[in-house]
């Protein structure tokens, strides 16, 4: 039985391989999202501040990386101690099993295939919840971008539209806060799930109770690391930008990448094709948030940063998880771990 899980388990690492050096080459090579970023690679230089912003870029890389790593490692401490190096090549490995999955899906199944003693799917669902705190994170920005364009978008002058706002922006706080505080209160949801599973509760115990193992503490601390998380990658897109010749000031711009990202994160689609609707994407903002003409040189070069960032967080990641898919290990012996 050993020797064919262990066949079982190359199958797979060689199918994920193979379907990742597929769908990069594809994208890279024979898909058109990407002609913005060359045609515009030759402007690069233009940029006054050019070395020290592709610097700074790179730099900030590695660094999201190790703060969702970090962040991982604290979830699984629940389950197995893993150091920060095996937490990043998890996570390096779940980037690149979601280049073909749906919604990332991949970063679940990726991360908890490394673990070696842990219930695979408590392991999942602690890994959902650092999701969770990032979706959220998302979303409350999202809705920080809504409020601030809102008095730009109505007619001030009409008392209807002073009193629409009002409403709109008393909502808005009011939804952030619900969303926070169920967030920071999730271990509930455990004591829910027991109150309506009813005789099958015992079965589902194990899983449920996943839930009840992170306090307010816990949450927090996971919150902060994605927030941290986010405003990285929001300066990453914002240096791209100027990088690429857009010049917007820090504020206005993180108030549009801010929307973009709560559409981007409630918008289906599998990594590979997330290029082409981030750029779709990006070009519906910009025009959204602002008056100025979206000629088709600007409408290249928002697409360019848009690819660029792409090109960096996800390809250069997913790339790099390929080191590490061969320590993916899809059956093991089925033991019982408790908690």
């Amino acid at each position: 039985m050993a020797k064919l899980n262990k066949t079982y388990n190359v199958i797979i690492q060689l199918a994920i391989l193979v379907f990742t050096f597929y769908f990069l080459y594809k994208q890279l090579f024979f898909k058109h999202d990407l002609a913005s970023f060359v045609q515009n690679l030759a402007s690069l230089t233009r940029e006054k501040h050019f070395v020290v912003l592709l610097i700074t870029v790179a730099v900030l890389l590695p660094v999201n990386l190790i703060l969702e790593s970090i962040k991982w490692q604290f979830l699984m401490q629940k389950l197995e101690k893993i150091a920060l190096w095996g937490a990043l090549k998890a996570v390096l490995a779940g980037i690149t099993v979601s280049v073909f999955l749906p919604n990332r899906v991949g970063d679940y199944l990726g991360r908890v295939f490394v673990l070696k003693k842990a219930d695979r799917l408590q392991a999942t669902l602690s890994t959902i919840l650092g999701s969770m705190a990032q979706f959220l994170t998302t979303v409350l920005f999202g809705l920080g971008a809504l409020a601030f364009f809102l008095p730009h978008w109505l007619d001030l002058s009409n008392k209807f539209n002073r009193w629409a706002l009002i409403g709109l922006l008393f909502s808005i706080i009011i939804t952030a806060c619900i969303l926070v505080f169920a967030y920071l209160n999730f271990a509930v949801f455990s004591d829910l799930l027991r109150k309506i599973s009813g005789r099958i509760y015992n079965k589902v115990a194990r899983y449920t109770e996943v839930f009840s193992w992170y306090d307010v503490k816990d949450l927090l601390y996971v919150l902060v690391i994605s927030i941290v998380r986010y405003l990285i990658f929001s300066l990453q897109f914002y240096i791209l930008l100027r990088i690429f010749q857009i010049h917007i000031d820090y504020l206005h711009a993180m108030m549009v990448i801010g929307f973009i990202y709560l559409l981007m994160s409630i918008i289906p689609t599998i990594a590979l094709s997330e290029i082409g609707v981030r750029g779709s994407v990006s070009l519906y903002a910009f025009g959204l948030f602002f008056s100025f003409p979206m000629t088709e040189g600007l409408n290249r070069q928002i697409i360019a940063a848009s690819s660029a960032l792409w090109l960096l967080n996800i390809a250069l990641p997913a790339i790099s998880g390929l080191l590490f898919i061969f320590r993916l290990r899809f059956f093991r012996n089925n033991k019982n771990h408790e908690h």
